[in-house]
């Protein structure tokens, strides 16, 4: 077997894994806490690296977290019981549903015309199109999984097929898309939403939608919109392509008519959910179980073990519940705190300040993901106040510019399931996490810095 860099990447991961499990607890910290530094270290190789499929990482993860880092079940399997793994267990059936029943070729070949023959101009309007979804679709992973399926769809027929240029583009507009512009509203990603929570839970301090959407829409969520389509078509140009003139559009199906209503209600209800306080997980997995009933449903109850991939659910299970025992040993606390005295900060010095904790956050981000990563950005939020001189809250609000700095796409897990319902290399999707990575450090922070000073958040 060729050694690749890949490989020898994974290989060091693993190795450096057994050493932090045998090697002795130093004096003063937990005696678990090794264990489990180890067991992160090993999958965040693993996954990192993509050697192996990220559900069997993820599976992997469970056994080492439970053998060696003897942690609780009820943590390591914390991503059984979270609702971001029900909404894409609900979200994988719904668009199975897309693809089998048509539905999706349809919708594509009635829209293709609309997106005229530039690359770039279908580029700008996916990703337009995912960030406007932010206001109305609460999850930035049931944007991917409801509107993937339909842009491969006009994809294909532009003359993007698998394995091309323009497939990946595409997926990685939706994704994208998806993500990085939704850091700007406070309901529309995992992280902000983790973030509000834990700054009424610890501090007693409540975020509001308007204060977050001003404080950080006008800078990260645009520059993303502007940078993405270019960046996208630069890294991965394509040209379109039509094959020949469409067939006349067959009479709907049964099935497909189904999956409107199933849609339209399912939409309807995560539009509306902060009347019904029903999570967008529970609508998505009644949804699901909707398009699998006999005769009310859209494809047979066999496509759960045949035609829906279950491969990125797995992967969700086993990327939240490492960030649980991340932070349950107290290594995410110990490797920030750590950061954080080697990123010295000091009162009247905001924008290093800034520079220094977005740059523990990315870290931080790399071993707990991005979701987890604000849980401890506010336990230690009171630290960073007294060693900034800012108040708590500005230490709080001013952490969403870190979610953009993210070079791996196993740290947004949206990312990686759009990856892997494409057919896409988890490379294609590191390149472009790698050129927006260095995109936030050299234009979204400053502006986000100028943007904070302008609104007087530095106390000053």
């Amino acid at each position: 077997m060729t050694l690749t860099p890949h490989r020898l990447v994974a290989s060091a991961a693993c190795a450096a894994g057994v050493a932090l499990a045998v090697a002795p607890t130093p004096t003063g910290l937990p005696a678990g806490i090794l264990p489990a530094a180890a067991v992160a270290v090993v999958c965040i190789g693993l996954w990192a690296t993509a050697v192996i499929p990220e559900y069997l990482t993820a599976v992997i993860f469970c056994f080492l977290a439970v053998t060696v880092a003897a942690a609780p079940p009820d943590v390591v399997f914390a991503g059984f019981q979270s609702t971001a793994a029900w909404l894409v267990f609900g979200g994988l059936i719904i668009a199975a549903s897309v693809q089998t029943t048509g539905l999706g070729a349809r919708i594509a070949t009635a829209a293709v015309g609309y997106f005229g023959r530039s690359y770039r101009g279908f580029l700008w309007r996916i990703v337009l199109t995912a960030a406007l979804m932010g206001f109305i679709m609460p999850s930035n992973m049931g944007r991917v999984l409801v509107m993937l399926p339909i842009f491969l769809n006009m994809g294909e027929r532009l003359g993007f097929g698998p394995g091309s240029k323009g497939r990946t583009g595409i997926t990685l507009a939706v994704a994208a898309g998806s993500i990085f512009p939704s850091f700007g509203i406070l309901t529309a990603a995992v992280p902000n939403v983790v973030l509000l929570g834990a700054a009424e839970s610890i501090h007693g301090i409540k975020i509001t939608y308007g204060e977050f959407f001003l404080l950080h829409f006008p800078v990260i969520s645009i520059v993303n919109i502007v940078a993405l389509p270019f960046l996208i078509a630069a890294l991965f140009p394509a040209r379109f392509e039509p094959a020949s003139a469409t067939a006349a559009s067959a009479p709907w199906t049964a099935a497909e008519r189904n999956l409107v209503l199933i849609l339209v209600v399912t939409l309807a209800l995560w539009v509306t959910d902060h009347w019904h306080r029903m999570s967008p997980a529970w609508i998505a997995l009644g949804a699901g179980i909707l398009c699998l009933l006999p005769r009310l449903g859209c494809i047979p109850a066999t496509s759960l073990t045949g035609k829906v991939n279950l491969g990125p659910w797995l992967f969700i299970c086993g990327i939240i519940g490492m960030g649980s025992v991340v932070v349950h040993s107290g290594l995410g606390g110990l490797l920030a705190g750590w950061l954080l005295d080697r990123l010295p900060m000091q009162p009247g010095h905001d924008l290093s300040n800034l520079a220094a904790m977005s740059a523990v956050g990315m870290i931080i981000s790399m071993a707990t993901t991005v979701p987890g990563e604000p849980v401890i950005a506010a336990t230690l939020a009171r630290d960073i106040s007294a060693a900034s001189g800012w108040p708590v809250a500005t230490v709080l609000l001013v952490q969403a510019v870190n979610w953009s700095m993210v070079p791996f796409p196993y740290e947004l897990p949206p990312m990686v399931v759009a990856s892997r319902m494409a057919g896409m290399g988890i490379g294609h999707a590191t390149r472009l996490l790698l050129a927006l990575t260095l995109l936030a450090w050299i234009v979204t922070l400053p502006l986000h810095f100028v943007w904070l000073r302008h609104l007087g958040y530095f106390g000053g």
